[in-house]
Order: C-alpha cells, then sequence, then structure tokens
C-alpha cells in the first residue's frame, strides 16, 4: 500500500530533517522562507484553463497535481497509475520506496512520504520504432498555498526508443508548492531524449528529483529547460551501470526579478568504459540568483571513462549573481575527464558592432544572447518544441 510507504519516508525523514548549509550541496540554498510557508495538499483535480503544447503524432497524459489522469494505451507502451501497479503487483513496491543511499535527500523522502500516486509508463522490449510521449504536468488550484508531488516512474526495456516531453507549469497567479520526483530505468540499447520544460509561478516552489539508472550501451540525453520560476531546485542522479552507457545532459535556465534556481548534478560512474557530457548556459538578470553544482565521481576500478562538464553564465545586471561549481572526483588513472565554468557580462565591442550596423540596443542584445543559447536549443529535434520554447525564452 502507497500508506506504508507514506509512512516509511516519514520516519525517515524524522530522523534526517532539512539539510544545513554544512551540506556542501546545500551550501548556496536557503531553506528558510520555504520552511515559514504553510502550505496544505491540494485535492483539486481540476484546471482553470487549458495549458499545454500541440504536438503533432505524440500520445498526451496529463497529471493535475499529482493525480495521473489515464486516457491513453498504446501498442507500443504500457501506462498505468502507480496506486494501480502498487496494489495490485506487490513486487513491484521496492520501486516506490526510499533506497538508503537516498535517506539525506530531503525533497526526494518529503515526495515520498506524501504522494498518493503517479505515472508509471514501461517502453515494451525490441519497439525499436520511437514513441513520442507529451506529459503535462499541472500545478492549478482554486486557491494559494498547496502542496502537490507528482510522480513518474519510466522504464524503457531492452532496445526501446522512446522521446518524452515533461511540460511543468503552474498558474501564473498563485503561490503553490510543487515536490516532483521522476525515476528512469534506461535497459541495455534503450535510447531517450528527454525534455524538461520549467515554466511555474515566481511564487512557487519547486522542487524536483530525476535519477537515472543506465544499462549497457543505452543513450539517454537529458535537456532541461527553466523557462519561469520563483524557488526553482533541480537534482538529477546519474548512474551509469554498464559498459558504453552515455549519459548526456544540457540545461538552460533563465533569472530575472528575485527568482532563485539551483541545479545539481550527480554523475556516477559505477562501471569502466563510460560516456559523460553535461552543458548547462545560464542568463540572469535584476536581483536573481543562481547555483550550478556539477560532480562526476569514478571510482577506482571504472576505467577508461570519458567525460566532460561545462557551464557558461552571462549577468546582465550588477545584483544578479552566480554560483558555478563543476568538480571531479576521480579515483583511478584511465580516465579522460574535464571541466570548465566562465561568468562574464554581454561582449560589448560585439554589442557596439551590431548597433554601429543600425541594430538598436534592445534587439541587439537579443541577437547576442540567443546566439549564446544556440548550443542548447539546438538540440530541440522536434520543430514545434524548439518554435514553443524559442518563443518564450525573454530576457
Amino acid at each position: 500500500m502507497i500508506s506504508e510507504i507514506n509512512q516509511s519516508a516519514i520516519n525517515i525523514f524524522k530522523k534526517f530533517g532539512y539539510p544545513t548549509k554544512k551540506n556542501e550541496n546545500w551550501k548556496y540554498t536557503n531553506l528558510k522562507k520555504f520552511q515559514n510557508q504553510n502550505f496544505n495538499t491540494s485535492l483539486n483535480f481540476k484546471i482553470s484553463k487549458p495549458y499545454g503544447i500541440n504536438l503533432t503524432n505524440s500520445i498526451n497524459l496529463t497529471m493535475i497535481n499529482g493525480k495521473p489522469i489515464i486516457n491513453k494505451n498504446d501498442n507500443n507502451l504500457y501506462v498505468e497509475s502507480i496506486s494501480d501497479i502498487i496494489s495490485l503487483k506487490k513486487d513491484k513496491k521496492h520501486l516506490f520506496e526510499i533506497k538508503k543511499k537516498d535517506f539525506k535527500n530531503p525533497f526526494l523522502v518529503l515526495n515520498t512520504a506524501n504522494f498518493k500516486d503517479g505515472f508509471y509508463i514501461r517502453i515494451p522490449k525490441m519497439s525499436k520504432t520511437k514513441i513520442l510521449i507529451y506529459l503535462l504536468s499541472i500545478s492549478d488550484d482554486s486557491t494559494d498555498m498547496k502542496s502537490s508531488f507528482p510522480r513518474l516512474h519510466l522504464d524503457l526495456e531492452e532496445d526501446a526508443n522512446l522521446d518524452i516531453v515533461h511540460h511543468h507549469i503552474g498558474n501564473k497567479k498563485q503561490s503553490y508548492h510543487r515536490n516532483n520526483v521522476s525515476i528512469i530505468n534506461s535497459s541495455k540499447g534503450s535510447k531517450l531524449k528527454y525534455y524538461n520544460i520549467y515554466e511555474e509561478s515566481d511564487r512557487s516552489f519547486s522542487m524536483n528529483n530525476l535519477i537515472v539508472n543506465q544499462e549497457s550501451n543505452s543513450n539517454v540525453e537529458i535537456n532541461n529547460f527553466f523557462l519561469d520560476s520563483g524557488f526553482m531546485r533541480s537534482d538529477v542522479e546519474s548512474n551509469l551501470n554498464g559498459k558504453e552507457a552515455f549519459f548526456s545532459m544540457n540545461g538552460l535556465f533563465l533569472g530575472k526579478k528575485k527568482q532563485f534556481i539551483d541545479n545539481n548534478i550527480i554523475i556516477n560512474h559505477n562501471i569502466k568504459e563510460t560516456n559523460s557530457k553535461v552543458v548547462y548556459k545560464g542568463i540572469l538578470n535584476d536581483h536573481s540568483n543562481g547555483v550550478f553544482n556539477s560532480l562526476v565521481n569514478v571510482p577506482q576500478f571504472s576505467k577508461r571513462i570519458n567525460s566532460d562538464q561545462k557551464n557558461h553564465n552571462i549577468v546582465l545586471s550588477k545584483t544578479a549573481k552566480i554560483n558555478s561549481n563543476p568538480k571531479l572526483k576521480i579515483s583511478c588513472d584511465d580516465v579522460k575527464c574535464s571541466h570548465g565554468s566562465t561568468t562574464g557580462n554581454l561582449d560589448k565591442e560585439a554589442l557596439f558592432y551590431l548597433q554601429s550596423r543600425g541594430i538598436n540596443n534592445k534587439r541587439a542584445k537579443e541577437i547576442l544572447l540567443d546566439s549564446f543559447l544556440d548550443e542548447i536549443t539546438d538540440n530541440i529535434i522536434n520543430v514545434e518544441l524548439k518554435k514553443y520554447i524559442e518563443g518564450k525564452i525573454s530576457y
């Protein structure tokens, strides 16, 4: 039963609680404002207005305040609610329980303590025909100060091929708390492109955990787009468990007003001959604050590793700031790992050049910033999705 899973997680949280700034991964994250809020769990499963993107040939799924709306079963995939999986298949219960290594991950524990349902999606073995899923996750209630705990469990069986767009969107007029957990298991030879799009209220508290487990020869590409936010925390954990597994991650985060965007990434090369790549770019304006923490972990016997992590940022105001900390933890010699970080302002000479060609200051800045982000947006293969995201980018 879900209630048993909830209670077990409650007991874990009572023991470990919230992290302090003494924890390196929470050094720049002040949770006091969040802890002083008085949120109540949302029981509303209707939306006040239409949301979402129209993507051609997509299988459309919706989650409202954490409740899955089951309306589609395609021959190429299996979709079920987590509540039904747990009640009907007792051997699956362990999939949704907290692992010992995660006891000190506060918002993963809190999601597990409070979630009541979610989506379980399985892409069957050998389904090499690429599938496109559009999963719309909405935070919308009739009143402010509501919490929701969306949960997604995605299993790709051997050689499966999937594109999924996970669109997190909230009512812009509301203050709310969303605690989202997504867990992905990518089996041998499977391929996944996963797009996370975040459009949250600037009064929201959005906590997000994404855990990816990969077997041999699997290829997982994560693309994160933080377009609007209030207080945003994103934790990503990649576990490369099979030879020739490849994990890549591209991120774009835009900060304005007093928004806070905190990105934390851990990549564990748990076996030899695995590969990873991370490229994140941020643009911060006004009084916004950004964090980029990334750690590549290579244990003692994980030889012949290739890994690269980069973070590049542009700060548009004197009051915006970014803390960038890409790190390597390497315990063997036979690896090829690199990391780098840059933070600066717009190139004044390039700006002057464009203005000297008759382009006004506002448009010249947009051209330079668009060019800066091209490395990230060019990874969007779907034309309709790319048009939507580029139309939402504003500085």
